[in-house]
This record gives C-alpha cells, structure tokens and sequence, in this order.
C-alpha cells in the first residue's frame, strides 16, 4: 500500500520504492530503502516520518511512490 494509507503511529516495512533513479538513491541515502522500517507521525501533505531515529518530511507524488505494509513495531536494532 503507498505510504501515505499509513495512519499517525502506525510502522511499515517499505516494500518498494520507484521513480527516477536518482531520486530513489537519495531516499536510501535517508534511509528509506526496501526492507526498512519507518513510523508515520503526521499524515497530510507534507507528512512527518521516522526513519532510523530521524524525523523526515515528504509531499505529494513522493508518498505514493512508496509502498509499505502495516508491520507491528520497529524490530529492535534497525
């Protein structure tokens, strides 16, 4: 499902990550790469996440370009 269907608090696993490569180089290097675990902390536009113990904002087209699935927590040393 695309990141912005996650609701404030909940954790997702990304799934996938598409658009141009540069961009999807520049989320990994943010820590937003297939298998990791963020947390929603605001929906809307622009949403406020947490990935690897920092905050990150994203807009629009960029949250659909996401995809995660609904995991329970962030599993311990990741």
């Amino acid at each position: 499902m695309p990141l912005d269907f996650l609701c404030p608090g909940e954790w997702g696993e990304i799934t996938d990550v598409t658009g141009d490569p540069g961009w999807v180089c520049r989320l990994a290097e943010m820590g937003l790469r297939v298998g990791g675990r963020l947390r929603m902390v605001r929906p809307g536009c622009p949403c406020l996440l947490e990935v690897e113990g920092c905050r990150l904002c994203l807009r629009g087209d960029e949250l659909s370009r996401i995809l995660v699935r609904p995991v329970e927590q962030a599993s311990e040393g990741r």
